[in-house]
């Protein structure tokens, strides 16, 4: 795991992994996807000995953001891709089923645009746009850590019918098993696993095997 610390913790009434990223050499952490339960993920960071200075939202589906506003302070900045920004400030179609749901929040610090290397806080980090979950999901990668959201699970993929699209998530699923190297994968719900595992045993990369 490089330079960092990894914590997950659950979170929400679907589950929801929550990391905390913590420097070995720091007490500066990034949480990403703090989907609920604030006072689980501030025991989380206590337990750390970790300071949130940085929020990473994979996507902006409910079930990974409804604790940022609770989280952020005057020193965290919150990133997420351009396309799902307004999920940030726009109640969807889960709102009324949710017992709270605080936003609108404010904007983000820092809108993901492109594929590259990022510099956020005292945070560097490669950022991989992976459309088809929604529109603005993004896979995290530190070191040879990758943080999949809702895109890659063990097994699995994400769901697109909910303001998704099953193209995107093709060319998507073809960029990921085509990534050279190997990763562990933190996904937004479920276990981990790792790239190489899911390349030879996800269904949904089968096609990509044939030759």
């Amino acid at each position: 795991m490089g330079e960092y610390l990894i914590k997950k913790v659950e979170v929400g009434p679907v589950r929801t992994n929550c990391y905390i990223v913590r420097k070995k050499d720091s007490r500066d952490a990034v949480v990403i996807d703090p989907g609920a339960e604030i006072t689980v993920i501030r025991d989380a960071l206590f337990k750390m000995d970790a300071a949130c200075r940085v929020i990473l939202l994979t996507h902006g589906h409910f079930d990974h953001i409804l604790a940022v506003g609770d989280l952020k302070n005057a020193n965290t900045l919150v990133g997420i891709h351009k396309h799902d920004e307004h999920f940030l400030t726009e109640r969807d179609m889960f709102s009324a089923m949710l017992p709270y749901d605080p936003r609108p929040f404010e904007k983000a610090d820092v809108l993901f645009d492109k594929e590259g290397s990022y510099k956020v806080g005292s945070f560097e980090f490669y950022v991989i746009p992976a459309p088809g979950h929604t529109k603005g999901s993004v896979c995290y990668i530190f070191d040879d850590i990758m943080f999949t959201g809702d895109t890659l699970f063990k097994n699995s993929i994400g769901r697109t019918d909910l303001y998704g699209d099953p193209q995107e998530m093709e060319k998507t699923l073809k960029m990921l098993y085509n990534l050279p190297g190997d990763y562990a994968v933190y996904p937004g719900h479920e276990g981990p696993t790792t790239l190489s595992d899911e390349k030879a045993r996800n269904p949904y990369f089968a096609k990509y095997r044939v030759r």
